[in-house]
């Protein structure tokens, strides 16, 4: 009895959809994560109070503006989509058996 999962193959049709799907999810992801580190953090785990902005990463917080601080919580909300996405194409591929695993 295998204990592992075994990737034999893939269709045509889901290499033309998981791959541009997985190459922008991917830009996008490794580009909210730069911006992070030059921000100082993102939205996501920053604050709003007293109508000011703050980014936040590992305790330390940096002010932004709210128009840097939306455009961080709107990349970020993006950047997990995509890889949501890519898991869910995944899903329907491996059902419909475009991809085949073992």
């Amino acid at each position: 009895m295998k204990s592992r999962l075994t990737f034999e193959g893939y269709s045509k049709r889901a290499k033309w959809v998981i791959y541009p799907t997985l190459t922008l999810a991917l830009i996008n992801f490794f580009s909210f994560v730069s911006i992070s580190l030059y921000l100082g953090g993102d939205a996501m785990n920053g604050y709003i109070q007293a109508g000011k902005y703050f980014v936040c990463a590992h305790g330390c917080c940096t002010q932004v503006s709210p128009e840097i601080w939306h455009y961080s919580y709107w990349h970020a909300k993006t950047a997990m989509a995509g890889i949501l996405l890519c898991m869910a194409e995944a899903v329907f591929f491996i059902i419909t058996g475009d991809i085949t695993i073992e």
